[in-house]
């Protein structure tokens, strides 16, 4: 989530096993990731996409999805 002028990633909640946080992590994965979804942000801010300060990585065994929700949806989801 971005909450910055720039678009930046600013904020970034994950939730997974604590043993897959890990392997995320340790593997390099973790920070790939922050940095393309920090890229992802700026871009869509650029380009004046929807949603461009809230994405959500959804992991689904050995697949990615990234969705772009609205503040509304992103927030219920990071409460949980």
């Amino acid at each position: 989530m971005s909450d910055s002028d720039e678009n930046r990633l600013d904020h970034a909640r994950w939730q997974l096993e604590e043993a897959d946080h890990d392997a995320f992590k340790n593997s390099g994965f973790k920070m790939h990731l922050m940095e393309l979804l920090d890229t992802l942000l700026v871009y869509r801010a650029k380009h004046d996409k929807p949603n461009a300060g809230q994405g959500v990585v959804k992991i689904r065994e050995n697949k990615l999805a990234i969705e772009w929700l609205p503040r509304i949806k992103f927030e219920e989801l990071r409460n949980v």
